[in-house]
């Protein structure tokens, strides 16, 4: 069967694990994009003997476009000063418009590399590793979900395009402990004809139940090379099922 490019993505988006992973991979590269260029590489591996003191004052306030707790974000700039010799600037991170410009504030800068440095004292100081640490979790977090849900549809998109259909009888139903939508995910036993009168038994979990009770056969398309792989026509996305169902008109009748 063909399975055509539009087919394809919608069998992707169609799984909500591969929404919700997609959506934390994209927020966690936006957050390690964004704040990589924020880092300071050389003061994420410092010790507290690593730093000396100056005094800064506030040029620069801008918004930046994150929120933490519906709080926004804002970019801090300042100048110091380091033995007399040309100014050096520096930038934090705080909730709210809380320094005024001109502000005297204290800073640590690193004494080997003068134009690194931080706001002394504040427990929110090392916001940018904290939001990029924070952007890599939240990629582990969207890949953990995208895996089995891309090797998943992988696996069906094989099935579908070199796939037999059959006809799968309903032969055994039974509750797991897993709630989809308030609705309780049975794992249902189907048994089917791979022809020359040899029947094939599999198990697939669903919770689609009162769907594929409905009927007391159900449409599946197994795998030819390996017939106890198989997939039931009314458990994928609504639009892949319904090109497939359309595919199959032949089959039906």
């Amino acid at each position: 069967m063909f399975i055509p490019l539009r087919i394809r993505l919608l069998h992707n988006f169609g799984r909500s694990s591969f929404i919700i992973g997609f959506l934390f991979a994209l927020i966690g590269l936006a957050f390690i994009v964004y704040f990589s260029f924020q880092l300071n590489w050389k003061i994420l591996f410092a010790d507290k003997d690593d730093f000396s003191p100056a005094v800064a004052y506030i040029t620069a306030c801008e918004p930046t476009p994150y929120t933490v707790d519906d709080n926004p974000l804002f970019e801090y700039y300042y100048s110091y000063s380091v033995d007399g010799n040309a100014p050096v600037s520096g930038s934090f991170l705080e909730y709210a418009e809380s320094y005024a410009s001109g502000k005297e504030i204290q800073v640590e800068y690193l004494t080997e590399y003068p134009e690194v440095s931080r706001f002394t004292g504040k427990d929110r100081r090392n916001y940018d590793q904290i939001m990029f640490l924070g952007g890599i979790g939240g990629l582990l977090f969207g890949f953990f979900f995208l895996y089995p849900s891309i090797r998943k549809t992988r696996q069906e998109r094989k099935i579908l395009i070199a796939g037999i259909p059959s006809k799968g009888k309903l032969i055994h139903a039974e509750p797991t402990n897993l709630n989809v939508n308030e609705q309780t995910v049975y794992n249902l036993t189907y048994e089917y004809s791979t022809g020359q009168n040899k029947t094939q038994v599999f198990s697939v979990r669903s919770h689609m139940i009162r769907n594929l009770s409905e009927e007391h056969h159900e449409t599946i398309v197994y795998d030819p090379r390996k017939p106890s792989s198989a997939i039931i026509v009314d458990t994928l996305p609504g639009s892949v099922a319904r090109y497939v169902n359309k595919k199959l008109e032949h089959f039906h009748t």
